[in-house]
């Protein structure tokens, strides 16, 4: 996790020699010839500063490893002395110009410190992209042991307290703020998306390719959820009541779904945050903006501009991603207890299960839509994983998902802004499975037969449910409520599956992600928006 690399001795007598061991020992540590340039060239800028005020000056060269992070660290005895203090002016008469000017251009890279007599100033050679998932795993360690520790040591009506007041606040606060941002994001990244697609052919034709593939998805998940179900729970179930003559019965019309897609209003998509909605006045805007052409180059600009806003405030809260990571991590042990966890854990291997189905499907669709290998994908998903797991919903997770295809599989922006959001839509193969599972083991425990009656209208209400529930925290719950209803099972059963939610959530959260950037990858390889030297790279510098 931290340790020291090596150590040089940088003096006038050796500078040449020492400057080059310094870069040969950053590339040996894994950075790239850029990088190691990069850091040779600064160390150099910072001792020729020093020289300048000390005619004679010995530095003490550290290489460190932290988290992935690499870096410089410069020691020199003596009084406090700043040297990028001096960066601050500087005019083209200056003999030194050009070296203010690249330690001013990498001054983000450049801190400094006076400690015990020493100045110390640290050049950040290289920085560890997969840096944030290893602080939310172990935050999310660290938060099980805290939890299942607490449980024991004080009593369950302090415990009730601080799950309460403490971590459903922090952890609510969190999920607002990103529910704030959702609205924004979706509009001006699909937006921002399909102004850069400038032909109105190429949105019909990439949107057509996404619906599909996205359904074709959703039917495979719903086929392998009735049968992991059955499987699952085809024996060993207790009986809890019987059905209730008729049943709710939840009525599901696709004229209406396609309908109320055309909102009355343009605030009533943001104040209902209905995704399906603002990703129809979104594509109306985007299309319309296309066809203006030069006329609305000041919208076009306004709205990339607006974009880039959003996604850096998501950035911004991403900073919180371990602590809620740590809290959801302890209310999770708060909450379920082990008792629980065995009485409901077929429920959760099922969805274990179906998650890894779903790998191997979408691996699938990278060689037949996109024609490349998933083996890039199969090793770098494991990184977006705790993200997905911290979020507990499509929807929260989708600016990091965006992020993620952008920066680790090499899509280009101008595909992700406009499919990932759609794909939080549409694309929820997760709740299939969560759908279906769950309702097969609640069927069962008020005595509902598995007839191939049951089986039909469970297929047609999950895929319909699927595709309109809603992508925010508890909102497949609520699904999960008026199927069971359908068959006569009374909706207080649903309490039975409620305790394990927050763990069936993760797995729903999981799959639907793993499922929009699979789809995404593949699409921008087939449209040519792929770079994949960046999604050949399965790693970085340790």
């Amino acid at each position: 996790m931290f340790e020291r690399w090596r150590s040089f001795t940088l003096e006038k007598e050796n500078y040449g020699e020492t400057v080059e061991a310094i870069g040969e020992t950053l590339k040996a540590l894994g950075v790239s010839e850029k990088e190691a340039e990069t850091g040779k060239e600064l160390a150099t800028h910072i001792y020729s500063l020093q020289l300048a005020v000390r005619h004679e000056v010995s530095v003490k060269v550290t290489m460190r490893k932290r988290f992935g992070d690499i870096s410089l660290r410069m020691e020199t005895r003596g009084g406090e002395y700043n040297p990028l203090s001096m960066l601050t002016e500087w005019n083209e008469d200056d003999p030194d110009y050009r070296r203010t000017i690249v330690l001013k251009s990498k001054k983000e890279q450049l801190s400094y410190a006076h400690k015990n007599g020493i100045n110390i100033v640290t050049i950040k050679v290289h920085e560890a992209g997969n840096k944030q998932i290893r602080y939310t795993l172990f935050a999310m360690v660290m938060g099980i042991l805290a939890g299942a520790i607490l449980k024991e040591m004080i009593s369950p009506e302090l415990i009730a307290m601080v799950n309460k007041t403490v971590i459903g606040s922090i952890r609510t606060m969190f999920l607002n703020s990103l529910n704030m941002m959702i609205a924004p994001v979706v509009f001006f990244s699909i937006i921002s998306g399909l102004t850069s697609i400038s032909n109105a052919s190429d949105i019909g034709r990439i949107g057509g390719k996404l619906v599909g593939v996205y359904m074709c998805t959703t039917v495979i998940a719903t086929i392998f959820s009735i049968v992991i179900g059955l499987f699952m729970f085809h024996s060993g179930v207790p009986q809890m009541g019987t059905v209730t003559e008729g049943g709710g019965g939840v009525s599901i019309s696709l004229l209406d779904m396609i309908v109320n897609v055309v909102p009355e209003n343009l605030i009533q998509p943001i104040v209902n945050r209905d995704m399906l909605q603002i990703i129809f006045v979104s594509i109306l805007f985007g299309v319309t903006l296309n066809m203006l052409g030069e006329k609305a180059q000041m919208l076009k600009d306004f709205t990339e501009t607006a974009n880039t806003f959003c996604l850096r405030v998501i950035t911004l809260l991403a900073q919180f991603i371990p602590l809620i990571a740590f809290l959801s991590m302890m209310a999770l042990m708060f909450t379920v207890g082990a008792d629980s966890l065995l009485l409901l854990g077929r429920v959760l291997v099922g969805q274990f299960i179906g998650s890894m189905c779903m790998v191997g499907v979408y691996s699938v669709v990278m060689v037949i839509l996109g024609k490349i290998s998933p083996v890039p994908f199969l090793k770098k998903i494991g990184e977006f994983v705790p993200v997905a797991i911290s979020m507990g919903s499509s929807s929260a997770a989708m600016p990091f998902t965006m992020n993620f295809c952008t920066e680790k599989m090499g899509v280009s922006p101008r595909l992700s802004s406009f499919s990932i959001p759609l794909g939080a839509t549409v694309n929820m193969d997760g709740g299939c499975f969560y759908f279906s599972i769950q309702a097969i083991l609640l069927a069962k425990m008020y005595g509902v037969e598995m007839t191939p009656a049951f089986i039909w209208a469970l297929f047609i209400t999950v895929v319909a449910l699927s595709i309109g529930a809603p992508g925010v925290p508890g909102g497949s719950f609520v699904c999960l409520t008026s199927i069971i209803v359908s068959f006569g099972v009374p909706v207080e059963a649903a309490a039975i599956v409620l305790g394990i939610d927050p763990l069936t959530s993760m797995f729903r959260t999981t799959i639907n992600t793993m499922g929009d950037i699979a789809v995404t990858t593949a699409l921008s390889k087939n449209e040519g928006m792929m770079d994949e030297a960046v999604y050949m790279k399965t790693s970085d510098a340790a």
